[in-house]
């Protein structure tokens, strides 16, 4: 299967970078959990597990950009991509709180400006 990377409805596979898509598995542990201090062990609960993803883009046209912005702009966003886990294509809600939108110039070839370098995380609600 190949990877891709849908927001909503938006299909943005085409514009990722090569290391454009890198998971991360978090586990998220109860209250309580931690190292014993008498004999060093570790007790934990686990309560879930979260993925988060670092998302990196090749170098997006203006029209590209700002759809990429509103799309992660709302609260939570429905993200499709090929999971690591089950291998196959699944849909979450994710969000996001920093967006890095790469370096601006404009490009005489295309017409537009265009961003280089634009990435952000997303983390599994």
């Amino acid at each position: 299967m190949k990877p891709i990377f849908k927001i909503g409805n938006h299909d943005y596979t085409v514009f990722l970078a090569e290391d454009g898509l890198s998971p991360v598995r978090n586990d998220i542990d109860a209250n309580g959990s931690g190292r014993n201090l008498l004999d060093g062990l570790m007790y934990r609960a686990r309560i879930a597990q979260k993925d988060k993803w670092t998302v990196k883009f090749n170098r997006l046209p203006e029209l590209i950009m700002r759809s990429i912005a509103e799309d992660i702009d709302p609260e939570y966003v429905s993200i499709t991509f090929l999971s690591p886990k089950v291998n196959r294509y699944v849909t979450k809600s994710y969000y996001t709180s920093t967006l890095t939108y790469g370096v601006q110039h404009y490009d005489r070839g295309l017409g537009c400006t265009v961003y280089d370098g634009c990435t952000f995380n997303l983390t599994e609600r």
